[in-house]
């Protein structure tokens, strides 16, 4: 195949894979731990080694160490472990359906100079549970006074779900400006949809709060939502540098902040309650981000065949994820409130992640590796939602590669250790199932990368 048709094939993939937008449940908040093979099986400890087209999503400065035009084809599948408990009887796990998750990334270096462009899924966020037992549905069953809930809609379960994904088209630039240097610039275009539902069959105005009068608190109301089709893209930039001294490697790269103003979906909202039916208003989400990102690598490289790294990354979710607003417009039955706003508060905080790795390459075509990533989970415990279970912390990774000829081939297993978070906040309108609901989350992810390397 010459590089010419790798070309074609490439950019024709980037089109057809941009519109598929999987959900994902990422590891560090809402981030990959890695992106490629050889970086996952390394725990994400790449910042100051990686040399392949993944770093297009990593540093892009590493795209600088490419000697040959290089097209990268990936594959990952995530395995999560997701279990919801609570003070109202429930006790399930997630049924969420999952597809792979595909990457690609092509470069062709030029002299000094080296260009390429990648897809990578950047992360996001997925969780359902089909039947929960509701405040609402808790309430009728312990002997609420008769016709309490007249003209309501209760039912015994209500489902809650979020499909919310984000995948990144990357430009990217690197320039060889010394033997020893390589620096680098990537222009992010993201594409992130999302999908969101909250006991959508559930409708209620009564008296919730107990006061002898209907209508008189804003807690005597609860209008079930399914948010679908929203999307948007935004923009950034991923900044790099690599340097390389003897036997050390240093890197460093920084992402800026990406804003996102989810439009062009729809929502149902159930005013059943009201004599309305469900209403479809066209809806908007705003609020929400891609945080900033900074991070530093070292890598040491203990002899021509051992290698060992560690990265440090911030990340600024206490600015990207604050509090989410889903708002409706332009309401589809007359008679139905002209506009609704629905803030969520999220109180994400910054997040700090370490990760360690090491390289192994006993013969010429075989490498193995292993790894260990730590970043404490973003979300506080009393802003815990089943929408947005982003609580792992733990992971040990591990994979091997095998090089033949211009092939590459790279595996990866990551394993998520069971993390548990639990939500005491009394607030109902942050934590409807009351002091003491839980999460748990485990996860096994697999990780594929094939990588053709072209003689120019």
């Amino acid at each position: 195949m010459c590089f010419s048709r790798a070309t074609t094939l490439s950019f024709g993939l980037i089109g057809t894979l941009a519109l598929v937008a999987p959900a994902t449940d990422a590891s560090n908040g809402m981030n990959m731990i890695g992106h490629g093979a050889e970086s996952i099986a390394m725990g994400g400890a790449d910042l100051a080694v990686v040399d392949n087209p993944a770093a297009m999503n990593i540093n892009p400065a590493g795209i600088g160490l490419c000697t040959y035009p290089q097209l990268d084809l990936g594959v990952g599948r995530m395995n999560p472990s997701l279990h919801h408990t609570d003070n109202l009887g429930n006790d399930q796990g997630d049924v969420l359906d999952r597809y792979p998750i595909p990457s690609l990334g092509l470069v062709l270096p030029v002299k000094n100079v080296t260009v390429g462009v990648g897809l990578f899924v950047q992360g996001g966020m997925g969780a359902e549970y089909a039947a929960l037992t509701t405040p609402f549905s808790a309430m009728q069953n312990s002997g609420v006074p008769p016709g309490f809930f007249d003209g309501d809609v209760v039912p015994a379960t209500d489902v809650t779900r979020t499909k919310l994904a984000h995948v990144k088209v990357t430009p990217t630039i690197a320039w060889r400006a010394l033997p020893a240097l390589s620096v680098g610039v990537a222009l992010n275009v993201s594409y992130v949809r999302a999908d969101m539902a909250f006991f959508p069959g559930t409708s209620v105005f009564s008296d919730l709060d107990q006061s002898g009068t209907v209508g008189d608190s804003p807690r005597d109301a609860f209008f079930g939502i399914a948010v679908e089709d929203a999307s948007t893209v935004g923009y950034g930039l991923l900044l790099g540098a690599q340097y390389q001294r003897g036997r050390v490697s240093l890197g460093a790269a920084y992402c800026t902040e990406t804003d996102l103003n989810l439009d062009g979906g729809t929502m149902n909202m159930n005013f059943s309650a009201l004599g309305l039916g469900e209403v479809g208003y066209d809806a908007q989400l705003s609020g929400l981000a891609w945080p900033r990102q900074a991070g530093l690598g070292l890598a040491y490289n203990l002899s021509p065949s051992a290698l060992i790294a560690t990265d440090v990354d911030w990340v600024q979710w206490s600015s990207a994820i604050e509090t989410v607003s889903i708002e409706g417009t332009n309401p589809d039955r007359p008679g139905a409130p002209p506009s609704r706003e629905i803030p969520m508060a999220m109180g994400w905080e910054d997040q700090w992640v370490w990760a360690i790795g090491a390289e192994l390459t006993p013969w010429r075509a075989w490498a193995f590796r292993v790894g260990y990533n730590h970043g404490i989970s973003p979300v506080p415990d009393s802003m815990l939602r089943p929408l947005f279970p982003a609580i792992a912390e733990n992971h040990v990774t591990g994979g091997i590669g095998f090089r033949a000829g211009p092939w590459t081939f790279d595996t990866a297993i990551e394993y998520v250790i069971e993390a548990e978070k639990t939500n005491n906040n009394p607030d109902p309108t942050i934590n409807p199932f009351g002091p003491g609901y839980q999460e748990r989350l485990s996860q096994f992810v697999g990780h594929f990368t094939l990588r053709r390397a072209f003689s120019r």
